[in-house]
This record gives structure tokens, C-alpha cells and sequence, in this order.
């Protein structure tokens, strides 16, 4: 099923055009092929999303919402997870390490915990 979805919205794999370097409007476009609706730098982002230095995206997949946040470089997307860690409450700090994906210079920050087929295809339009 999972493979059939990824096929039908076009994604795959990761692929950036520098390895572990991933751009705002790619995956925005990929997101929205798989049929999500994406908001582009939402004046409603977080923090910590908002101060994202290439941009953040927010959409949801099956009702879970989550914001992908850009960095420039590497370093930049460990900033932003230090930031998702300064920023959340003492109860939510445990649940981080679920909440948080980060691939390259792009994070993915879920506002609640994904399923393995959720979180794949979401990273799978990464580019």
C-alpha cells in the first residue's frame, strides 16, 4: 500500500540535489502531489519554525499535523532541534525523540507521534 502511495504522489527517496541538502518549494510541490495541503511560511508557525532560516512549511497527513523547518546548512537544522527542545514543555521534552526527524539541514517537528508508513512519506518528499 505504502509503496502505491509513494508511486501515485510522484516521491520516493529522499533526493536532493546535494546529499542531505533539501529546499522549502521541492518539497512543498512533492507534499502537495501526494495530496496534502501545505502552507508556506504561515504566519501561524512556531517559534522556533518561523526563525527557520530557508523557510518551514505545515501540513498534515491523516489528520497529524507537523511543520518541516529548512536550515542552509546542517548545523542550522541542529539549532532549530536544540530550539524544538529549548522551547517545549518539561512533560513534552520525553516525547521529543518521536516528535523530532531530522534529515540533513530540514527538521521534521510532528505534533503528535507518527506511524512508521506517516513518517515515511512525509520523508519521502524531502528534496
Amino acid at each position: 500500500m505504502l509503496a502505491a502511495v509513494l508511486r501515485l504522489a510522484g516521491c520516493g527517496p529522499p533526493k536532493a540535489r546535494t546529499p542531505g541538502h533539501y529546499t522549502l518549494k521541492p518539497t512543498a510541490a512533492c507534499l502537495r502531489k501526494a495530496g496534502l495541503h501545505v502552507a508556506v511560511n504561515s504566519p501561524s508557525l512556531d517559534f522556533v519554525s518561523g526563525s527557520a532560516p530557508a523557510g518551514a512549511l505545515s501540513s498534515a497527513r491523516d489528520g497529524k499535523g507537523f511543520v518541516i523547518a529548512f536550515g542552509n546548512t546542517e548545523e542550522d537544522a541542529i539549532i532549530l532541534v536544540k530550539g524544538y527542545r529549548r522551547v517545549a514543555k518539561p512533560r513534552a521534552r520525553r516525547r521529543l525523540h518521536s516528535l523530532l526527524d531530522r534529515e540533513g539541514n530540514a527538521v521534521i517537528y510532528w505534533r503528535t507521534e507518527p506511524t512508521a508508513a506517516q513518517s515515511e512519506v512525509v520523508r519521502s518528499c524531502l528534496r
